[in-house]
């Protein structure tokens, strides 16, 4: 293939002659760049800041920005006032510098911290006092649950009833009465009176808590099942329950108060 002469390539008319010579004097792209910079920095003007504006400074600093701007919303509401050209030329004497502060007044994005950091920033942290609820004394508490728990407190509970007597079974052998008569010994026979479950110091507590909460004063006092017990009717290996029907008595003392109080717990069948 033969090659193209060399000179075919160069333009041929006027215009197109004229279009090289400048681009080959002046680069169309670094001009353009560089005349639109320098358009900017000429247009703006220098002014003096009358308030705090974020990303660009403080109240009485001097920022160069667009006419436009100033013109049509800083000057109007007295955001920033004109600066004189005397004393622009002392600005520029004394080399003061003009553009804006862009972190000003903008709060810094979180970064991702190692642990080692974020455990140092956590020893330097001030303390924090947590919010306190004035609690209530022992004597005002016991008043609180003398005035809202009543006198007796019931309880209702399915009743055990009690075996029927056997009737004599005809026809059963002799050796079969034995082992149900010896079964029947075996097997302890339930009190009079008793009731299946029992009512524990927790449903006291439970109780008394509910009446309490009724009160926005009383709803604050503090009572566990260490602070209640019976006095009569519970279990000789246990005194956290009773197991029959009848009226106990139980007493409610909260530590560092003086004298308990009584209250009857009656445990009633259920209907």
């Amino acid at each position: 293939m033969a090659s193209i002469p060399r000179p075919s390539l160069l333009p041929q008319c006027w215009s197109c002659i004229r279009r090289v010579t400048r681009l080959g004097l002046h680069p169309q792209g670094q001009t353009r760049n560089l005349t639109k910079a320098a358009k900017e920095a000429e247009r703006n003007i220098v002014v003096k800041l009358l308030q705090d504006i974020p990303r660009f400074g403080r109240a009485g600093s001097y920022v160069a920005i667009n006419p436009s701007l100033m013109r049509n919303k800083w000057f109007p509401a007295r955001v920033a006032e004109y600066v004189p050209t005397l004393q622009l030329k002392q600005l520029k004497a004394q080399d003061v510098d003009t553009n804006r502060d862009a972190t000003f007044g903008v709060k810094a994005p979180l970064e991702e911290v190692d642990e080692d950091d974020s455990e140092q920033q956590q020893s330097k942290q001030h303390y924090v006092r947590p919010i306190e609820i004035e609690l209530l004394s022992a004597e005002r508490s016991m008043e609180l649950i003398d005035t809202f728990v009543p006198p007796t407190i019931d309880f209702a509970r399915q009743v055990i009833e009690q075996d029927e007597v056997e009737t004599k079974r005809y026809g059963a052998s002799n050796a079969a009465d034995i082992l149900n008569a010896a079964m029947s010994a075996s097997k302890p026979k339930p009190a009079e009176n008793a009731i299946y479950g029992s009512v524990s110091i927790a449903d006291v507590v439970t109780t008394i808590k509910s009446a309490l909460a009724h009160n926005d004063e009383a709803a604050r006092v503090i009572l566990n099942e260490d602070d209640v017990s019976f006095v009569t009717g519970h279990e000789a290996d246990d005194a956290s329950r009773v197991k029959q029907l009848g009226t106990f008595k139980v007493e409610i003392k909260l530590p560092g108060a003086e004298e308990p109080l009584t209250r009857q717990v009656r445990v009633r069948a259920k209907e």
